[in-house]
């Protein structure tokens, strides 16, 4: 008995070591991401360029919730990008509502659609869910382009931002931005890890053996709606507020769906760093290759096959690996050592 709590004191010592080193490493990247703008050398477009990528990490986590931890694979998030886009434009333009009034309208706007989408997909899975939410984006494009509110491809311009009161410039969208990503980080961490998260993985790992378990399938596949479509709005909110210009033109596009898929599976769609290497690596392909587009789209399908054939879990995954095996092993002697101690 003695010697099994010992080798339970050693492994959650070990344990709580690891979760430190994680915090820690989060905090340092964060703070970094902080002081990004003063770093020497960057320029001012650089802290719009940061911005557009956090909206596309921030999408690719909306995503991630419903394709990663939950099982259903979307291919129209791009209509809830819209959703939020739209709904914090149009309160912008006509109520001179505030960026983070805007904000909080168009994630909830979007997961309110979520919410029915779920309901009404309730009975789909695999490439019918999939081709059902291609059709949810096609259909809010097709609303966009021909609603005479959304004003078409005319599009709506919008006023500058402004929170409290105060306009705010390139640096203080980043900033925004930053934030933003940062509370849904949390938000998406604290699921993952709370018995809602470990409904959402049951349901994806066999939703028969979750039922049978007493898991509510359509309570928690429309609260798996809401979750994503919110913080898609989110990103969505975000992605019209960078240029203060919404249209159908910009948002009846089927890519912004295609990419914020293709970020999830590149990144890691079930591992909280995916987002991250996805929406970077989705942004700054084109950006790179900006005189060579059609190249752009060949490498993303390139990379997106190799990602596929070779690591299924994606590039967070495969990077976590060899961390995942030291501390394992360090697990493993803790317990070895402890054994061994005990011996006479």
């Amino acid at each position: 008995m003695a010697e099994q709590n010992t080798i339970q004191t050693r492994t959650d010592k070990l344990k709580q070591k690891f979760g430190r080193q994680n915090w820690l490493a989060a905090g340092v990247l964060f703070l970094a991401a902080l002081a990004f703008p003063i770093f020497p050398g960057v320029e001012g477009w650089m802290a719009s360029q940061a911005s557009l990528i956090i909206l596309y990490i921030i999408a690719a986590q909306g995503v991630s919730v419903l394709t990663g931890y939950t099982g259903l694979v979307t291919v129209g998030h791009g209509g809830f990008l819209a959703i939020g886009a739209y709904t914090s434009a149009l309160l912008t333009k006509y109520f001179a509502v505030d960026l983070l009034v805007g904000i909080i309208a168009g994630g909830l706007m979007a997961a309110f659609i979520g919410f029915l989408l779920g309901l009404i997909f309730l009975r789909l899975s695999g490439a019918f869910m999939a081709i059902g939410t291609l059709g949810f984006a096609f259909f809010i494009g097709t609303v966009a382009n021909n609603v005479p509110i959304f004003q078409g491809r005319e599009g709506i311009s919008l006023p500058p931002n402004r929170i409290l009161g105060l306009e705010i410039e390139d640096l203080g969208f980043y900033y925004v931005s930053l934030f933003t990503i940062g509370l849904i980080t949390l938000f998406i961490y604290g699921i993952v890890r709370s018995g809602v998260g470990r409904a959402f993985m049951a349901l994806r790992d066999s939703e028969r053996a979750a039922e049978s378990a007493g898991i509510n399938r359509v309570f928690y596949r429309t609260l798996a709606f809401s979750i994503s479509a919110f913080i898609t709005g989110v990103a969505g909110v975000l992605n019209a507020h960078i240029v203060n210009y919404v249209s159908a033109e910009v948002y009846a596009d089927i890519w912004y769906s295609v990419d914020f898929l293709v970020a999830t599976v590149v990144g890691g769609s079930a591992v909280l760093m995916g987002p991250f290497i996805g929406g970077i690596f989705v942004v700054m392909v084109p950006f790179f290759f900006e005189t060579l587009a059609d190249f752009a789209y060949i490498l993303k399908g390139v990379v997106l096959i190799a990602v596929l054939l070779m690591a299924p879990a994606g590039i967070a995954d495969l990077l976590a690996r060899p961390f995942r095996a030291l501390r394992r092993r360090q697990l493993e002697q803790a317990e070895t050592g402890s054994t061994n101690e005990a011996k006479p």
